[in-house]
C-alpha cells in the first residue's frame, strides 16, 4: 500500500475476528520488518518484544482484569479494553544495554547502571543532580514508541489491525510472569501491551465477550467515531511553528 492508504486503514482495534487469525509468520514478519529498518540510538535497542500466542482463557480473563478501563467503576459497569483479547499479543520490556553504552564512550555515565535482568530492578543513580536512571529510561520509553508506531503501521500494510494498551500498569510484575521476560538475562522491566490480529468493520460498534463476567459488552465505542468520545484538540494547540524576530 503507499503511505497514505496504511495510516487511513490503521484503526486502534476492539473487535477481533476469531475465524481468521495471522499466523505467527505473519506476525514475525511484521515485526522483523520494523527492527531492520527502524531508528535506535547506536543501534543499542534498549527494549525486547515478548510475542504471545493469547489462546488460554485463563491467562486471557487476567489480563482483561488488570487492563480494566475504568478503576471507578464496578467491572459490569466498565466498558473494558478488549484490544487485549487479541488472538496474539506482543509486550514491550526494557532491555539491559549499559555495556553497549560504552563500547566507544567509556565514560558515559550510562554505563554504571546495573539491573542485568533476571528480576533485578535497575538502582536509582545520580551524578550530582542528574538522574541517569530515569534519563535511559526515557529513552527506553521513547524507543519502544517508535518501534511500536513502526510495527502498526507494518501491520497495517499487511492487512492486520492492532489496539494498544497501557493499562497493564495495574500489575506490572504479573504482567512479567506472564510475558516470561526474565528468561532472558537482559530483559528489564515490563512497560507497554499491543494486541494484534484481524479486525472486524470499524464503522461498526462491535459487542464482545467479556471473560471477566462471563457476559457479551458492547466495545468502547467504534474506532471511526473515537473522536466522538476523545474530541481532538485543535492543530494549532499540538503544531508550533517556531520563529526567531
Amino acid at each position: 500500500m503507499d503511505y497514505k492508504t496504511v495510516i487511513e486503514n490503521r484503526h486502534t482495534t476492539f473487535a477481533w475476528d476469531t475465524d481468521k487469525v495471522p499466523t505467527k509468520k505473519q506476525i514475525m514478519d511484521v515485526i522483523e520488518e520494523a527492527w531492520t529498518h527502524i531508528p535506535s540510538k547506536n543501534l543499542q535497542f534498549p527494549y525486547q518484544i515478548h510475542l504471545l500466542r493469547n489462546d488460554d482463557p485463563v491467562i486471557r480473563k487476567e489480563i482483561m482484569t488488570i487492563c480494566k478501563r475504568n478503576q471507578g467503576h464496578t467491572v459490569e459497569e466498565d466498558r473494558g479494553n478488549p484490544q487485549v483479547l487479541a488472538p496474539w499479543l506482543i509486550g514491550f520490556s526494557a532491555r539491559y544495554v549499559a555495556d553497549l553504552e560504552i563500547r566507544y564512550e567509556p565514560e558515559s555515565t550510562k554505563g554504571i547502571l546495573d539491573g542485568e535482568g533476571l528480576g533485578t530492578r535497575r538502582t536509582k543513580v545520580y551524578v550530582g543532580d542528574a538522574d541517569i536512571d530515569a534519563a535511559q529510561t526515557q529513552t527506553e520509553n521513547i524507543e519502544i514508541g517508535l518501534m511500536s508506531a513502526f510495527i502498526m503501521l507494518g501491520a497495517a500494510n499487511a492487512g492486520i489491525q492492532t489496539g494498544m494498551c497501557q493499562n497493564i500498569d495495574g500489575d506490572f510484575a504479573r504482567a512479567e510472569e506472564i510475558f516470561n521476560t526474565d528468561a532472558d538475562p537482559k530483559s528489564l522491566g515490563f512497560r507497554f501491551m499491543m494486541g494484534i490480529g484481524y479486525g472486524k468493520d470499524p464503522s461498526i460498534r462491535h459487542t464482545y465477550h467479556d471473560p471477566r463476567i462471563d457476559k457479551d459488552k458492547t466495545i468502547p465505542f467504534a474506532p471511526n467515531d473515537v473522536e466522538n468520545y476523545y474530541p481532538r484538540p485543535a492543530s494549532t494547540d499540538i503544531i508550533k511553528e517556531v520563529k526567531h524576530d
